[in-house]
């Protein structure tokens, strides 16, 4: 499901690069930003790299009873994906594909089946924005990553999937409170 959440934006995303920047090969990637020696990755060069990390949220209903239901495995992810743009002696370039990929995800904050063909069918839609980061959250995030800093910008992908409707729990509600002495 990441994946195909992940590889569609991207091909969104290179589809409308392209639009822009001529070139024979894709503009973005999804890779990660350093290897473990601290080298960039090879075919990251010149490109647009996107860096991910997914946080799940809890899946819980409530019935027409009043009481939660408590479903299978969580669904709903937040992915937070780094846009980098890696172009190495040419800052001036990195800046100009950076902006243009800010403008992208600035024009179409949603993706759905009603407005993108090729929308995962496993999916209900996906929504995107921009996390602003401080100064020291901005290093923190940096130097956990073990990479060179690089011209940037964080976003939060929330990916909303139809869950599987199989109940494992109900919770009953309290209707009130009986004492025996």
């Amino acid at each position: 499901m990441i994946d195909k959440a992940l590889g569609f934006i991207l091909g969104e995303m290179n589809g409308f690069l392209g639009t822009m920047f001529q070139a024979s090969e894709p503009h973005a990637v999804l890779s990660g930003l350093a290897n473990p020696d601290g080298s960039v990755p090879m075919g990251t060069e010149n490109k647009i790299v996107r860096e991910t990390a997914a946080v799940s949220t809890p899946a819980q209903t409530r019935s027409s009873t009043g009481s939660v239901l408590s479903a299978g495995t969580p669904l709903n992810l937040n992915i937070y994906v780094l846009v980098s743009a890696s172009f190495a002696g040419n800052y001036a370039e990195a800046l100009r594909f950076l902006s243009e990929s800010i403008r992208f995800f600035q024009a179409k904050p949603v993706f759905s089946r009603q407005n993108s063909a090729g929308f995962p069918r496993e999916l209900e839609r996906l929504t995107i924005e921009m996390v602003n980061l401080n100064t020291q959250d901005l290093q923190n995030l940096w130097s956990g990553m073990g990479g060179r800093y690089l011209p940037s910008a964080l976003y939060k992908l929330r990916m909303i999937t139809l869950p599987d409707a199989w109940v494992t729990e109900r919770i009953p509600t309290i209707t009130g409170t009986a004492t025996k002495v």
